[in-house]
């Protein structure tokens, strides 16, 4: 099997989309080495960027530079004639504005959220297009695709009842995101020369995501101080890129734009406990990724985020700043034993999801074939 899966939405920065893409295209990879895989890169991307460290050394992935945008008419019909000429089995784009003009080839799309939940938009977007363009693609995608992935049931079931798509239900399939195997593996020695090299020597509460409005940071920020005010001995520690620009520079507030994946590990480690009370998501990566340390987990008590914690976080209304300060308080007193959050994230593993990704494509090119 021949596949082109195009990663050009990956950028020079490592974000929720670019670990789909790198884990899944890792596991693949290693699973099947009898197919081919060529992943299509943005011409932006460096030579040390993660892509090529994570896959360089799998023989049957090769890479390829496209000059092409992954937004705009370009990626709808340049694509289109770039995909033909490669003349894959089956086509993979990993977002939800899938060029879909490819003639006979089968087009996979991955939907991960829709980028905005009522006034809330996931970037900024002060015209309006963004979101306009949105729309416009997911209903293309959903008109044209063969098959439209989705890595949660929640955001599965907003797609479709949003844009009346009912239709189309029997081509949208849900497959869980999974985690690395050894995403909690680090050594005791490293959490505490990490832990100090950042200046962190007092416990704290953990947050770890883009610092945009529809993950919710002013309320949690807001939420901290009243739960400071009688903890005084907490920090909290940020990780990700502040694009609110927001003031973080009160003493009990310690923000990080980026960080590797050890330090990442650390920080996972060495917390009391995760905040991640976003306003919509369409999985939500942090959750599990604390719950492999045993951690526990303060999240949104409806959408995805309800739907994989598997009744082991503290739920609560993102909307309202008591509601999360009760769960920072319950959550540091939970009776949840570590080892049942520990368990709870071997559901989620990148061997199941591209196991269940092959039938996919084999199922498409065997009928368009007929």
């Amino acid at each position: 099997m021949k596949i082109v899966f195009d990663a050009r939405i990956h950028l020079n920065y490592y974000s929720g989309i670019s670990r789909y893409i790198i884990c899944l295209l890792g596991a693949y990879a290693r699973l099947f080495p009898q197919d081919k895989i060529i992943v299509l890169l943005n011409p932006s991307i460096q030579k040390d960027n993660s892509i090529y460290n994570h896959l360089s050394g799998f023989k049957n992935l090769s890479f390829k530079t496209v000059k092409a945008g992954h937004m705009g008419p370009q990626n709808y019909y340049k694509m289109g004639r770039i995909i033909k000429r490669l003349a894959p089995d089956v086509y993979h784009y990993p977002h939800l504005d899938a060029p879909v003009f490819t003639g006979k080839i089968p087009v996979v799309a991955t939907i991960h959220d829709i980028n905005s939940k009522g006034k809330i938009k996931k970037f900024d977007d002060p015209t309006g297009l963004k979101n306009f363009y949105f729309k416009k693609a997911i209903r293309m995608t959903l008109n044209r695709a063969q098959r439209i992935l989705f890595v949660s049931d929640s955001v599965k079931n907003e797609v479709l009842n949003q844009f009346n798509a009912e239709k189309h239900h029997d081509k949208c399939v849900r497959i869980y995101n999974g985690l690395e195997a050894d995403f909690n593996s680090i050594e005791s020695v490293d959490v505490e020369k990490i832990r100090q090299d950042l200046g962190i020597n007092q416990p704290y509460l953990f947050y770890v995501g883009q610092i945009r409005e529809h993950k919710n940071i002013r309320r949690i920020i807001a939420a901290f101080e009243k739960f400071h005010s009688t903890h005084k001995a907490y920090k909290l520690v940020i990780v990700g890129h502040n694009y609110l620009n927001l003031d973080l520079s009160a003493d009990h507030i310690q923000q990080i734009d980026r960080v590797d994946n050890d330090t990442l590990k650390a920080l996972y480690e060495g917390a009391e406990a995760l905040l991640f009370p976003s306003l919509f998501e369409g999985f939500g990566f942090p959750i599990l990724e604390a719950f492999s340390f045993g951690k526990p987990v303060i999240t949104t008590n409806y959408g995805a985020t309800a739907e994989i914690s598997g009744g082991l976080t503290e739920l609560v209304d993102p909307l309202d700043v008591e509601d999360i300060l009760k769960g920072m308080l319950a959550a540091l007193d939970s009776k949840v034993n570590p080892i049942n959050r520990i368990e709870h994230t071997k559901n989620f593993t990148w061997e199941n999801h591209v196991r269940d990704l092959r039938k996919i494509y084999l199922k498409l090119i065997t009928n368009a074939s007929k």
